[in-house]
């Protein structure tokens, strides 16, 4: 007896077949190529394009994941695009720099990184699917597809080579020391990428015709103050518990710039969750956050979510955790609460405090330009008096209109 397949899973086959039955109508008969870029929007880095020829039969059990890779976590695209490079019958990547960016703009730049991934692609298309409502003028029938990674099996699989290999390259302009944060947020303007500016000035990577950039085109470089409790932070090892290290850096923030300051937390911050033990005994109560947040900062990492903002702070509220879940962004509020202090992840939040969070969530999406979905999460921290901690979390808790 054959095993039935799950709803959820008997649903995503049945969407990736009709993905696949969607570029069968298009080319039944040629060579199929899906085109989509990755990378327009951010403050650094390079555009990349990829294109990909997959087979017109090929099974959608093999692509049960597949989809628009705004909609997938690092970990779901990084297996997909594995995946796809073992079963497609052509890829190509093509890239444009920085200086093409500045040079041409990003739309002329974003199609001469298509060229150069149909050149490289190395098989030529009868036909061509293209993400978007621009044709880009490839030399090949072309049809334009708004929303195109969420209809077409071979643009969805382009969309996910071509954002995997854009991450991979910011990983590597980050460096070891990763000043502007590239390895978290891949170039996309947020609020560290931006104090990053205000200290460090503009790098290499940096598109000087973007106006959030060319903002920081003339700056004074970091106090010598700074450099001093940033090379100290540069020398502890990731999980190491260096609280004389961390003091000294935190006696150095009243005498910094706001950008400066917020660096140095920034970082204290990251190296902090990476510690892992409970402090022992009677400590003080910040030092029981301390660990708290560390665990949800683990938490949160190990769940594939890119940590982009701990305690975002506006006029309007407060938000614990900025995360981004593919291309989702997310905004969690934590809770600490005893055994049963409330039934669902609602009733964690109350209405006034909820809409406090939506307020600065919108401050967020405004202040920085982000057009992306979104949703608000919870995370349930329950302690115990032995040091054990239960954590749950809620996914869409509550909504934009709560």
């Amino acid at each position: 007896m054959t095993p039935k397949a799950s709803p959820p899973l008997r649903s995503a086959l049945e969407r990736v077949a009709g993905m696949v039955s969607f570029d069968r109508s298009h080319c039944p008969d040629g060579v199929l190529a899906g085109i989509d870029e990755a990378g327009r929007g951010p403050w650094a880095g390079p555009v990349v394009a990829a294109g990909v020829v997959l087979d017109v039969s090929v099974n959608p059990a093999l692509l049960y994941e597949l989809n628009d890779s705004k909609k997938l976590t690092p970990r779901q695209r990084e297996r997909l695009a594995r995946k796809i490079a073992e079963i497609a019958q052509g890829i190509g990547v093509g890239t444009a720099s920085v200086d093409e960016i500045d040079r041409l703009g990003i739309l002329k730049a974003t199609f001469l990184a298509m060229r150069r991934a149909l050149d490289d692609l190395a098989i030529l298309p009868d036909h061509i699917l293209v993400d978007g409502n621009r044709d880009p003028d490839l030399g090949f029938p072309t049809t334009c597809l708004v929303q195109g990674d969420s209809r077409s099996a071979s643009v969805a699989a382009a969309s996910i080579m071509a954002k995997t290999h854009r991450d991979r390259l910011m990983d590597l302009l980050a460096g070891d020391e990763d000043p502007y944060g590239f390895r978290c947020h891949k170039g996309y303007g947020t609020e560290l990428h931006s104090h990053a500016l205000s200290v460090f000035g503009l790098s290499g990577h940096h598109r000087r015709s973007f106006k959030p950039v060319a903002h920081y085109l003339i700056h004074p470089g970091p106090s010598p103050g700074f450099l001093k409790a940033w090379k100290l932070l540069l020398s502890v090892r990731p999980g190491s518990d260096c609280s004389h290290l961390f003091d000294q850096v935190e006696s150095e923030l009243p005498y910094l710039t706001e950008s400066e300051s917020w660096l140095l937390q920034h970082r204290l911050m990251s190296l902090r969750s990476m510690i892992p033990k409970v402090p022992e005994g009677s400590l003080a109560q910040r030092h029981k956050g301390d660990f708290f947040e560390g665990l949800v900062g683990k938490y949160l990492k190990e769940k594939g979510f890119i940590l982009l903002e701990q305690n975002y702070q506006t006029r309007e509220g407060e938000i614990d955790w900025i995360v981004q879940d593919g291309e989702t962004l997310v905004f969690i509020e934590v809770k600490m609460r005893r055994s049963a202090e409330y039934g669902g992840a609602a009733e964690a939040v109350d209405r006034r405090k909820r809409q406090r969070i939506i307020l600065a969530a919108l401050s967020y999406l405004d202040r920085y330009s982000r057009e992306m979905d979104c949703r608000f999460d919870v995370v349930a921290l329950e302690g115990d008096r032995k040091g054990g901690t239960r954590l749950e979390y809620f996914p869409n808790a509550f909504t934009l209109d709560p």
